[in-house]
């Protein structure tokens, strides 16, 4: 796992510089222009892009921070469409042992709503409160597609001797996914 996500956090470092350097670029060439309104409208933007990225930075587990940032750099929009709210202590979640479970839900969840992602029909939210965390996603536009996104969701069988996951259907294009911390033995503390 840490190698493939090393490979994923070096992509969105490569994608990073290079769009960044574009960015200075083109506010070198409204400079040069004697535009220096566009210049600073450009760089506003510039900073905002560069931003996207750290709404993740909060998240001290760093295999999950890891995905989630590759995860916004393969589709533009999707900082956009998130909300991370963490109302508590993150202390139960930092061990390295429940980092690579919850990365893995992570990477099992999306990979069943890329197809709504790249249709820019899903917005979801993660809130951490505590030693439970709730995503919530709201599937807005093409409803059969969502239907079958929901109903794969809903089938996932995520089996984990650290986590217990719950699915709850709050509206018919609301579903949350519930994540709560199990009982862990001493022995697997890492």
């Amino acid at each position: 796992m840490y190698e493939d996500l090393l490979k994923k956090i070096l992509e969105v470092l490569r994608i990073q510089r290079h769009d960044f350097m574009n960015h200075l670029q083109v506010i070198y060439g409204y400079i040069q222009l004697g535009n220096l309104e566009k210049a600073k409208e450009y760089s506003l933007k510039t900073v905002d892009s560069v931003e996207k990225f750290g709404k993740f930075s909060k998240i001290p587990l760093p295999c999950l921070q890891s995905y989630l940032l590759w995860l916004s750099s393969q589709f533009a929009y999707i900082y956009e469409n998130i909300d991370f709210i963490s109302d508590g202590d993150w202390q139960e979640w930092q061990r390295e042992d429940v980092d690579e479970e919850l990365t893995r839900l992570f990477i099992n969840i999306f990979s069943v709503v890329q197809d709504s992602l790249k249709n820019k029909g899903l917005k979801y939210r993660l809130r951490f409160t505590g030693n439970l965390l709730k995503i919530t996603f709201l599937f807005v536009g093409e409803k059969d597609e969502n239907r079958d996104c929901i109903s794969s969701l809903k089938k996932l069988n995520f089996i984990s001797e650290l986590l217990k996951v719950g699915y709850t259907m709050n509206s018919p294009d609301e579903l949350v996914i519930s994540v709560k911390l199990g009982k862990i033995e001493s022995g697997m503390n890492s």
